[in-house]
């Protein structure tokens, strides 16, 4: 009996330790992040048309696009040159947003989660030449058409940051590991008004030969700065580059594929 009121009370002093602790220094925060996602283009290449020689297989080898293009040149038969494919494909800024949980370990040190979404698109443009008999030049002549994509993308980090001394507005810098998940979500091209799929998202068994979505696993850093706006509420800026392994369905040209993300964090804290 005398174990248990003992017990009891170590657990009431705990408690009440632990609910003084709370009151004065609030340890676990929430908050939204929104900012800009700048995707390493190497990345892009995956909606050149190279891949798996899906512009080619598309133009030249469906029989059906084959006739609505012939028609649409004037009863013309063409060809993909070498060249046809863009030289520098990239992505356009993505607009990321999403979540973040943490809890504030001491004063000046921080561990977070993010769940951050993005939409990624790709612009660009591939040319065929035609075979047209009233041509007497030695140039070819070339039409052109364009590339359109869209990809999703789900970043996953835990942060660990530290905060540095200071008034309203402090430095932070800090290391993160992440996990990344892509999809494709449109992928096409468009020649003479003309639009032919590169992706079915209606019917999957189409790119049953295509990598259309993947992930990987990475690394990045945190550098930027805090700002107390009131008693609850802080504002965070950071700039993160991150570097990630990530399945694309191909080996990019080079190794360090260097991408970024500006993010702003509203965080009750």
């Amino acid at each position: 009996m005398k174990i248990l009121s003992k017990q009891l009370f170590l657990f009431v002093f705990l408690l009440k330790g632990a609910l003084l602790f709370s009151q004065k220094e609030q340890t676990i925060f929430f908050g939204v992040n929104v900012g800009t996602k700048l995707a390493n283009k190497n990345y892009a290449v995956r909606y050149s048309g190279l891949y798996n020689s899906e512009l080619e297989n598309t133009l030249l080898y469906n029989l059906y696009n084959y006739n609505q293009i012939f028609m649409a040149l004037g009863d013309k038969n063409f060809y993909l040159p070498y060249d046809a494919y863009p030289a520098n494909i990239r992505y356009s800024p993505g607009i990321l947003t999403g979540v973040t949980v943490g809890y504030q370990v001491s004063p000046n040190f921080q561990m977070s989660l993010d769940a951050n979404f993005s939409i990624l698109k790709v612009k660009d443009a591939f040319t065929i030449y035609v075979d047209d008999p009233n041509n007497f030049t030695t140039e070819p002549v070339i039409v052109v058409g364009s590339l359109y994509a869209e990809e999703s993308r789900f970043d996953g980090r835990y942060n660990l940051d530290y905060v540095m001394d200071g008034g309203k507005i402090k430095f932070m810098c800090g290391l993160s590991g992440l996990f990344n998940a892509w999809r494709i979500d449109e992928h096409f091209a468009t020649l003479k008004g003309y639009q032919m799929n590169l992706f079915s998202k209606h019917n999957p068994s189409n790119n049953f030969f295509n990598k259309v979505s993947g992930m990987g696993w990475g690394f990045g850093a945190n550098i930027g700065f805090e700002y107390r706006v009131n008693d609850k509420i802080v504002a965070q800026l950071m700039y993160q580059p991150y570097q990630t392994k990530v399945d694309y369905g191909f080996t990019p040209a080079k190794k360090i594929l260097i991408q970024h993300d500006l993010t702003a964090r509203i965080l009750w804290k």
